[in-house]
């Protein structure tokens, strides 16, 4: 039985699992208008600290206001959506023990984003996240708190790392070994900043700093990292190679370093428009050449899989199945991180000066193996750094040279989880070295 049928059979046993909304931009609103629309699930709450921002959206939907509950007191709360009325509050410590089955984070927020992920899985509650930004720093965090909690973190279908893992698993399962997983990026300039790409935010309707980090880079870099740390896949260099190449000519303008090793990495304009790619060999290629080249798929013995579009919101119902009905993530992260987005100064920064954070004026984000960008400041923390001393444009920035708010959660959750990986390493050194002299 397929996914819509089940769903559908879920719903008849068991009604509509309630789903509960944070954030209420441009992405919590498409996740809004799909679930509205999905068989087994209804956005039964939305959390944000606007709340006339989500009742905005309710009434996109065509719901009166007055139908809509906005309270942050539990009991209103807990009675609203059991009678089925949709419900705005405008804290996420307001979903406490209310009647939802799963929790959708849409903010891109970091430290507001690891707060409400963090709160919702110790409430018992699964989560779905589109917070790419806040993965990339802390997605083997997260999937430890889901399990000690036994609920399920997982990424969303429909952004990039979702799409670009649903791919990878589709090819594997056809006997590819994946070699190199691709982000397709139209434009770029690492200098790009929300005065610069005004006009491109004023088109798509998107916020400065979001369509800043579209233009500048960051976005993509991080949803790399988001997939490397997914699979251990790694970056050949820092940034990435960026092959400027089409569909046609990607396999023959690969650096070797991509086909031959287990790496991420995006190619830049051509004709891929929004979508995603994967480079894999078969190893018994030679029982399958003629077919795949029948089926247009070239000569190999390395083959380019490609899907032209994601979604975003609109392939969300996808996740929330594997959630509701298998307890399954798309994705989960068992080991240390592979890889860290580094920032990069775009201007020259003089001393005292306050980062402004991913999509600003201060730096852009470059994706680096973790041990090599260990030495410096990551992208994601960027909005809660101050310099202590001068620094040139277009270098990474060392942690050293800035202070970090250390009342923000997500650095604290951060500084946790090296100190807890640096003991990890601490103790397979110890044992390594048992081995070697027993």
């Amino acid at each position: 039985m397929g996914i819509l049928k089940r769903l559908k059979a879920r719903q008849s046993r068991l009604g509509e699992a309630p789903i509960a909304i944070i954030g209420a931009g441009y992405v919590a609103r498409g996740v809004v208008h799909t679930l509205f629309r999905a068989p087994g699930m209804r956005p039964a709450i939305i959390v944000n600290r606007t709340t006339e921002h989500a009742v905005a959206i309710y009434e996109s939907l065509g719901i009166l206001r007055q139908q809509i509950v906005i309270s942050n007191e539990k009991s209103s709360l807990t009675a609203a959506i059991s009678a089925g009325k949709p419900c705005v509050a405008e804290s996420f410590e307001a979903l406490d023990d209310l009647p939802i089955e799963l929790v959708v984070e849409a903010t891109g927020a970091l430290d507001y984003g690891t707060r409400a992920i963090l709160a919702s899985l110790d409430a018992g509650r699964h989560v779905v996240s589109f917070n790419a930004e806040v993965d990339s720093l802390l997605g083997w965090q997260f999937h430890q708190r889901a399990k000690a909690n036994d609920v399920i973190y997982t990424i969303a279908d429909g952004d990039q790392p979702g799409v670009l893992l649903r791919l990878a698993e589709q090819v594997e399962s056809m006997g590819f070994e994946v070699r190199t997983m691709l982000n397709c990026k139209r434009y770029l300039n690492v200098l790009q900043n929300p005065s610069s790409g005004a006009g491109y935010a004023s088109r798509d309707t998107t916020s400065s700093h979001m369509t800043t980090a579209f233009g500048d880079g960051t976005k993509m870099q991080v949803e790399q990292a988001v997939v490397a740390n997914a699979t251990g896949m790694v970056p050949d260099k820092r940034g990435m190679w960026g092959m400027e190449t089409s569909q046609e000519k990607l396999i023959d303008d690969l650096p070797e370093a991509l086909i031959d090793g287990s790496k991420v990495d995006y190619t830049l304009g051509g004709d891929f428009g929004a979508g995603v790619g994967v480079v894999a060999r078969h190893e018994d290629v030679h029982l399958h050449k003629k077919s795949l080249a029948l089926y247009k798929m070239g000569d190999g013995p390395d083959y380019f899989f490609f899907r032209p579009y994601h979604l975003v919101h609109l392939e969300l119902p996808m996740t929330i199945a594997d959630v509701l009905l298998d307890n399954e993530p798309l994705s989960e992260i068992t080991e240390p991180h592979a890889v860290e987005v580094v920032a990069i100064t775009k201007k020259t920064l003089s001393a005292s000066e306050k980062l402004d954070g991913i999509g600003g004026y201060s730096a852009y984000g470059h994706i680096d193996r973790y041990m090599d960008a260990f030495e410096f400041l990551p992208i994601g923390l960027s909005e809660f750094a101050t310099t202590t001393e001068p620094l040139p444009e277009g270098e990474a920035i060392p942690l050293t040279s800035v202070s970090l708010d250390d009342t923000k959660e997500v650095v604290r959750q951060w500084r946790s989880q090296r100190q807890h990986w640096a003991k990890l390493r601490e103790k397979s050194a110890r044992e390594l070295e048992v081995q070697c002299t027993a």
